[in-house]
């Protein structure tokens, strides 16, 4: 190897040594300067200790019996199968007057008892709620100037039927039906 090589080598040579020189010495720590934060005490955060009495609890609504919002005139009081869920609603026509407001809707319901189960369900119920039941394809029942009509089919599904209620608008409808 030549001199001149030999100067091109070392020139080389010398920044990688540097370079790990600085990476086996750790540098001189720097002596810690104690005056320059102040202490203060303060007292531990509200969280950190567990209070079930002041804990938020979750408030949920009361699980409804009906799937669904029944229409405002619907009888407060007639009783539903718990798990019925609204399907429609609307107007009953009033027959033999064009043009005339209705006196009556309807509301109609899938239950979840099969057709014989909830003609039966809804006659006890209704008799122990106060309605008087009158028996036909179409039940009717009655309770001081209220009434409601109720016609249930079986539905799709095995276990379920569809019921369509019609029942007076208001008090001064329940008398015209």
């Amino acid at each position: 190897m030549s001199r001149r090589g030999g100067h091109a080598f070392a020139l080389l040579l010398a920044p990688v040594a540097v370079f790990a020189w600085s990476c086996l010495v750790p540098p001189d720590p720097s002596p810690a300067d104690d005056g320059d934060l102040e202490s203060l005490t303060v007292a531990p955060p509200r969280d950190s200790v567990f209070r079930p009495d002041e804990d938020q609890q979750e408030r949920r609504a009361p699980e409804l019996a009906v799937g669904g919002r029944l229409p405002g005139a619907f009888p407060e009081d007639f009783p539903l199968p718990d798990g019925s869920t609204v399907f429609d609603f609307g107007d009953v026509p009033q027959e033999g007057e064009a043009g005339a407001p209705p006196a009556a809707e309807f509301v109609s319901l899938r239950l979840p008892l099969g057709a014989p189960a909830a003609r039966e369900w809804l006659l006890r119920e209704a008799q122990a709620a106060g309605w008087r039941a009158a028996l036909g394809d179409i039940m009717t029942f009655r309770r001081g100037d209220g009434w409601v009509r109720a016609a249930i089919e079986p539905g799709r599904t095995a276990g379920s039927s569809a019921a369509r209620f019609e029942y007076p608008l208001g008090p001064e409808a329940a008398g015209r039906w």
